[in-house]
This record gives structure tokens, C-alpha cells and sequence, in this order.
């Protein structure tokens, strides 16, 4: 619940260093996303394909256009089934992978139809090469995966050129290295800071949600946050029992004004970290007011939660509160009833607490 700037951290490859961050990031990303890389890997397979025409303007009279035809159709099938896989990934990140191996094999296609039709049209094959790089940046992706891609993609070709006797020499070979080379490096450091500047965007919107719905002392949530929750989980029940805790801080007046306001803070603060360390990650925990906290349970039925009461209620007698002397809390309980209100249900809890305080305080009552 707490929250920690440096699961907001990006490391050098303008990632997350928190890995949950990074892949709330990326559910964040999907929405946005998801369909713009299903188009341009699409569009992608549709324009590899349409240069059949040119194959069969150029080709169609060698015995090598047949290969040709099939290499462009398994392109167009590739992207068409990255299309429509794409969104059947529960995980964006796998679907970026996928994205990333389809860019893959389209170049390695269009490698093999190079080598195959033995062209000579270097100024062609060139501008197509620098159109695999910059969409290996312009399609949605992780940074690393696009830079990966251009990478790949630039040094085999090279490789490829250098294997077979570049028709325009070996400096010219060279010269357009360095053009293709320049254009990945600007592709890449315009795509980092477009990265960088959206994942700090991100993180400054889910700090906002954060302190929206928190507590500023004790980072349990607040209670507007609380009954929202609440409504939601009411709404939303089947059959499940629903139970909460509602405590108080026996006495924390006296604290306040024996030890002063610091110490009392001090107190809410330590009592937040006991019911934190004790309730499950899907429990919601919040400050209700003052000294007073409540605890919301998802199927539980009372004899569970009235036994983590008196857990929480023990742990805090115990604990040793060297500037506040003894603590003690009374906690009230109570289990949903069929279509009851939210205000009516909280009440039922409260007058619980309060109960406790008139039977002499650090008490369980449900």
C-alpha cells in the first residue's frame, strides 16, 4: 500500500527497476496502444505485399517469381496472424514480443527475397532498409525491443551487402552504413525521451491516484476511498461474506495531551503498521477518523475476522510503546447482511466498538 519513489525509478534501458511497475505500465500502456500496433504491423504486411507488382513488372519471366510470390504471401500471412493474436495476450508484454518477432521475420524475408531475385537496385533496397529501421521505432514497442530490431536489422544487411559484391563499391557501401547508422541513433534517442517522458507521466499520474486516496500520516487508504471500495464490494457480491473491523484507540486523548501530539502521531502510525503486517494484500485497511481505523474483509465470515481481532488486539497490548506507555484498542465487528445499506453496516460495527469501550476497553465485540 505504501508508496515508495523508487519503484518509480527507470534504469538505462528506459524501463522500471520495480518489475510491477513496469508491467502495471504496460496494462496502462495496452489500452492506448494495442490497436495502433495491430494496424501498423498490418499496414506493415500489406505494403511488402503490394510490391508483387513490381516482382511481377521486373521478375515475372524468371524461374525464381514463384519463390518470390510465396515469400510475399507468408509476409502478408505473418502480419495478418500478428493482427489478430496480438489482442488474445492477456500480458502486453508478451504481445510485444510477438510484435517484435514478426518485425523479425519480415525483414529476414525480405532478406531472402533480396537474395533471391539477385537485384541490383541498390538505391531501392537501401531506402527500403531505412523504412525497416525507422518503423522498427514508429511501431509501439519497449524501447530495448525496437532498438533491438534496428540494430539487427542494419548490421545484417551490412552483412549481407559485404557477402554480395555491392554493386556500387565498397566506399558507397560504407557511406550509406553511416547514413543508416545516423538515422537508427536519431530514431532511437527521439524514441527514449518519448519513453522516459511518458513513463514519468505515469508515474506522476499514479502518485496523484495515491495521495487521492490515502491518508497522509499513517498511508493507510482514506475513508471516502474506503466507502467507495465498500460500495463496490457490496454491488459486486455474489454470495461471499463480507465482514469488517471498526477499533478505536482507548484513551488517545489522554496520550495526546499527556505526551504531545508528536507521540500521538507516532501511535498512529505504529498501530497502522501492526494491522498492515497482519491482514491479507486484498484486505482493504483505512482511517476512518481520528484515532478510529476500520478493516474491510472479502469472504470472511465473522468467527474469522473476530479471531484476527483479538490477534491484532493482543499485538497491540504487547508491543511496546516507549514514549506513549501502554496502548490498547477495542474493535468492533460485523458480517454483511442481505440488503443492508453501507451506512447501516459500518453502524452495526461502531456501536460493536463502542461496547467494548463501556465493558472497560481493549475488547473484541461482534
Amino acid at each position: 500500500m505504501n508508496y515508495k519513489p523508487e519503484q518509480f525509478f527507470l534504469n538505462k534501458l528506459c524501463q522500471f527497476r520495480n518489475r510491477d511497475t513496469e508491467l502495471d505500465f504496460m496494462d496502462y500502456d495496452k489500452t492506448a496502444s494495442l490497436n495502433i500496433v495491430r494496424f501498423m504491423i498490418l499496414v506493415m504486411g500489406v505494403v511488402f505485399a503490394v510490391f508483387i507488382f513490381a516482382d511481377i513488372y521486373f521478375y515475372r519471366h524468371k524461374d525464381v517469381f514463384p519463390i518470390t510470390v510465396g515469400l510475399r504471401a507468408l509476409g502478408l500471412s505473418i502480419t495478418v496472424a500478428a493482427f489478430f493474436l496480438a489482442g488474445k495476450f492477456k500480458r502486453y508484454e508478451y504481445a510485444l514480443v510477438m510484435i517484435t518477432l514478426t518485425q523479425l521475420g519480415m525483414f529476414t524475408i525480405y532478406l531472402v527475397n533480396l537474395y533471391i531475385l539477385e537485384g541490383t537496385q541498390t538505391d531501392l533496397q537501401f531506402m527500403t532498409i531505412m523504412l525497416f529501421i525507422m518503423a522498427a521505432f514508429l511501431i509501439p514497442n519497449v524501447w530495448k525491443n525496437s532498438l533491438a530490431i534496428a540494430c539487427i536489422t542494419l548490421t545484417a544487411y551490412i552483412i549481407f551487402c559485404a557477402h554480395n559484391t555491392y554493386p556500387a563499391g565498397t566506399t558507397s557501401l560504407v557511406m550509406r552504413g553511416i547514413y543508416l547508422g545516423i538515422c537508427l541513433v536519431c530514431c532511437a534517442v527521439f524514441l527514449y525521451g518519448r519513453e522516459t517522458s511518458r513513463r514519468k507521466q505515469f508515474a506522476a499520474e499514479k502518485l496523484l491516484e495515491y495521495l487521492s486516496i490515502t491518508d497522509k500520516l499513517t498511508a493507510a487508504y482514506n475513508r471516502s476511498h474506503f466507502e467507495q471500495v465498500l460500495g463496490t464490494w457490496i454491488k459486486n457480491r455474489r454470495h461471499e461474506p463480507i465482514a469488517l473491523l471498526l477499533f478505536d484507540i482507548d484513551d488517545f486523548k489522554k496520550v495526546n495531551d499527556r505526551f504531545g501530539h508528536m507521540t500521538g502521531d507516532q501511535v498512529l502510525v505504529g498501530i497502522a503498521e501492526i494491522v498492515s503486517a497482519h491482514i491479507r494484500d486484498n484486505d482493504v485497511f483505512a482511517r476512518w477518523g481520528g484515532e478510529e481505523f476500520v478493516v474491510l474483509f472479502g469472504n470472511s465470515g465473522i468467527e474469522k475476522v473476530v479471531e484476527l481481532a483479538e490477534r491484532l488486539r493482543r499485538v497491540v497490548e504487547i508491543t511496546p510503546w516507549p514514549d506513549a506507555g501502554k496502548i490498547t484498542i477495542s474493535i468492533g465487528a460485523a458480517e454483511y447482511q442481505e440488503n443492508e445499506s453501507i451506512v447501516d453496516f459500518v453502524n452495526r460495527a461502531d456501536k460493536k466498538m463502542y461496547e467494548a469501550k463501556r465493558a472497560g476497553k481493549n475488547q473484541v465485540m461482534a
